[in-house]
């Protein structure tokens, strides 16, 4: 019985570390980045270099005006400067600007103890003008003595935000740390700093750290698939042939619209990228109602909703006469590049008769040419007759035209002797007003992924700090199965299928 429980145990480890894997070559092979990233070095917790826990400033160069309240001891107080904050220490600055004699500032820890450090967090905001934060700093480091000698180990470039700015780098044993200030935004005055943290490298000499390493690089990678999908967009859908097909009668929606359910996971910005005011344009359409202006197509991102009760608004677009397939506008963006469409919304109401409004649009998209494409089917919409806006959440596509063709008008009610299935009027079919919003969901969502990783990651951290997995000759030890188990119920779900 024994031997069955560890290999229950065995197997569950195995299968753990296997979906670990699978992450990362899922994502290696979605997205095509993750594959080409360095290697990424697992750190610990805990901030050697505050003062709370045994952390010293050994001494710093100069101090703007000797003023005690930018001593560099606030650099490890664990108090973040905001100006906001007026009880908060105001950094670390130097008291002069010297690109050829820098300043500088070095840190020990605790009984001069050696430590493989792997990674630096530095917050430039100090109580000093921006122009005097830090913006290149050389880490060099010491393992012999505060005097040294010292070498290089990075040289780290800093945005001019007061935010935590963490760097990771190959893991070096050291004694003390010197920070040297190459250079800043712009001023001579002096240079500064907010605070100051170091994590030492967790070594992969066992088991639990190899798992660390290996879940810290999935995690790296679902973040620089993060980092490039929306870019590299996500297309879908069928190419259009030249001839549009006739769409079946019972075929009332969607190609690839998304559910009232899953909508949660869509998410769109809010910036109305199809407006005229934000460089949405009209690249080409089939015709205008009696080539007058007051229809033109121009009217479908002018903002400007036609309403028929008071008459007010501009006319919308309609077209000269209707043959389903035959109309179309097509809508191209201020920064001419393709973005991921997420969002689309219409309003049929224009200065026309009800039967004219549009009520089937077949909403095509292409990288390619605004005239020749070539064009693929993203969604075929049904409207409402109604004057109101009606919203559809797409799933992301990628697009940098795009071609509503109209396949049916009127309220699909009425079917005239004669007439061409969904054609309640063949004198025209219009529209009144058109949006479209990019997606943001494949960021929004990963963001969500990583946040239970990375709580994963935390949890096994602490457990290995507090000694209960350290040590373990085999990842099939009843230890380590046992705290794995015992995790938070956020890694718990993290490992269910």
């Amino acid at each position: 019985m024994k031997v069955v429980n560890q290999l229950q145990k065995r197997a569950s480890w195995k299968s753990w570390m296997g979906r670990l894997c699978l992450v990362t070559m899922t994502v290696a092979l979605a997205g095509g980045v993750a594959s080409a990233q360095g290697k990424v070095w697992p750190t610990e917790l805990t901030n050697i270099a505050a003062a709370a826990n045994g952390g010293r400033v050994i001494g710093a160069t100069s101090v703007l005006d000797n003023d005690p309240k930018l001593a560099a001891a606030n650099l490890i107080d664990g108090k973040v400067w905001t100006a906001n904050n007026p009880d908060a220490s105001q950094g670390w600055c130097s008291n002069k600007f010297d690109p050829i004699n820098m300043d500088s500032v070095t840190l020990g820890f605790t009984n001069n103890s050696s430590h493989l450090i792997g990674k630096i967090v530095l917050n430039p905001g100090a109580a000093v003008v921006p122009s005097r934060w830090a913006k290149d700093v050389e880490v060099q480091v010491s393992n012999t003595s505060a005097e040294g000698p010292y070498q290089s180990v990075a040289i780290l470039t800093l945005q001019r935000t007061a935010t935590d700015q963490s760097f990771t780098i190959l893991p070096v044993q050291a004694r003390f740390v010197r920070l040297l200030m190459r250079s800043n935004w712009g001023s001579d005055r002096g240079t500064a700093l907010g605070e100051v943290s170091i994590y030492e490298a967790i070594p992969q000499t066992d088991a639990v750290g190899q798992l660390i390493a290996r879940f810290e690089q999935a995690v790296q990678d679902l973040k620089n698939y993060r980092d490039t999908q929306v870019q590299m967009g996500n297309g879908g859908g069928e190419r259009v042939s030249e001839k549009p097909k006739t769409l079946d009668q019972a075929t009332v929606q969607l190609v690839q619209l998304v559910t009232p359910d899953q909508q949660k996971y869509f998410p769109v910005s809010k910036t109305n990228i199809a407006s005229a005011k934000n460089g949405g344009k009209i690249m080409n359409y089939s015709s205008v109602y009696d080539k007058n202006d007051k229809y033109g197509a121009g009217t479908l991102i002018d903002g400007q909703i036609y309403d028929p009760v008071k008459n007010t608004g501009s006319f919308g677009w309609a077209s000269q006469g209707f043959t389903p397939g035959k109309e179309f506008v097509t809508f191209g963006f201020g920064d001419d590049r393709t973005h991921l469409l997420g969002k689309i919304v219409m309003n049929p109401s224009s200065n026309q008769s009800p039967l004219r409004w549009a009520r089937r649009v077949d909403v095509q998209v292409t990288s390619g040419s605004a005239t020749e494409g070539p064009w693929r089917s993203a969604a075929v919409i049904n409207l409402r007759a109604e004057p109101v806006n009606q919203e559809f959440i797409l799933r992301p596509v990628e697009a940098k035209y795009v071609k509503l063709v109209f396949m049916a008008n009127g309220p699909g009610d009425i079917n005239l002797p004669g007439m061409v299935p969904g054609v309640n009027s063949d004198r025209s079919v219009s529209l009144g007003e058109v949006e479209i919003y990019e997606a943001t969901a494949s960021s929004q969502i990963l963001d969500s992924l990583i946040g239970r990783f990375e709580q994963i990651l935390i949890d096994l951290k602490r457990v290995r700090e507090s000694g209960v997995l350290k040590n373990t000759s085999a990842p099939t030890s009843t230890n380590a199965n046992n705290a794995v188990m015992h995790l938070s119920p956020d890694v718990n779900d993290g490992l269910s299928g």
